[in-house]
């Protein structure tokens, strides 16, 4: 206590000047309204930038969770769609453990651009480089086949649609992969055609036509479209096969980017042969 008694009257001075400042600072905040106003204003101010701040963190944190578990979504429902097709590649090239090691995934995007009217029809996607996305990856709708993406920058990319008079696909109906291709011939929307099948071949209106065994870009069984019509001419000994697309380009607003994680490897492969 004598210490304490001390340490005031030594410091009495300051003590005293520091109390005499306390009072004198209350008092012209209490009379003066413009010191409250401005105090008020600023305090006001801090609090709501601290808010501001957490907000943004908080929503930020909450969009990116939102965003993977999106992601891990649609990935989930593509594996679920196509079972088959994933374990295609695999069984193919003799990959053990597939539960373990899927060659393929699938990334989600949406479409910012579209065309269905021109000869060579294209979209592009709100994905790129920095997604993981490049140059011959296959595109799918939830119906079917999309396109096939023809270059990429950072954030987009750019995919050549089904309807495009580039774009050749071999086919697949009724368990038997038919090596000549389906094209679109710039004649009706969603709507390709087929040559060279031989009559003999038992085909009717409403058979899948689908992926098969020769491309590294989709899984088998990814569905092309249905068979609409079939033109039987006597003066061919060839079908010509109308195919209506799974996918309908004129609403197309949602795709999935597929991945051959092994495409590099095995399509090095195949060039070895």
């Amino acid at each position: 206590m004598q210490r304490l008694f001390a340490f005031i009257e030594y410091n009495f001075h300051i003590i005293l000047f520091v109390i005499i400042q306390i009072i004198c600072g209350f008092l012209i905040f209490s009379l003066n309204p413009y010191q409250q106003a401005t105090f008020s204003k600023s305090a006001l101010n801090a609090t709501s930038s601290i808010n501001n701040w957490s907000s943004s963190i908080y929503n930020y944190w909450d969009l990116k969770n939102q965003n993977t578990w999106l992601q891990d979504q649609i990935s989930k429902q593509f594996r679920e769609s196509y079972p088959q097709s994933l374990s295609y590649m695999n069984d193919t090239f003799n990959v053990k453990d597939t539960s373990k090691h899927s060659l393929f995934d699938a990334i989600p995007a949406q479409v910012v651009f579209n065309t269905s009217y021109k000869t060579n029809n294209r979209f592009i996607i709100n994905k790129g480089r920095n997604h993981g996305i490049k140059k011959n990856m296959g595109v799918i709708s939830s119906q079917g086949i999309a396109g096939i993406i023809l270059s990429s920058n950072e954030n987009f990319s750019v995919a050549m649609s089904l309807l495009n008079t580039n774009m050749k696909i071999i086919p697949y109906i009724n368990g038997q992969e038919y090596y000549t291709e389906i094209e679109w011939d710039n004649t009706k929307l969603n709507s390709l055609t087929i040559n060279g099948i031989n009559k003999l071949e038992k085909i009717n209106v409403g058979d899948v036509v689908s992926t098969g065994n020769s491309s590294l870009l989709f899984p088998k069984g990814i569905p092309i479209g249905s068979v609409s019509k079939i033109s039987n001419t006597s003066k061919s000994q060839y079908f010509k096969l109308e195919v209506e697309t799974a996918t309908n380009f004129r609403d197309l607003e949602y795709v999935f980017v597929v991945i051959n994680r092994e495409y590099s490897s095995l399509n090095q492969l195949l060039s070895d042969d």
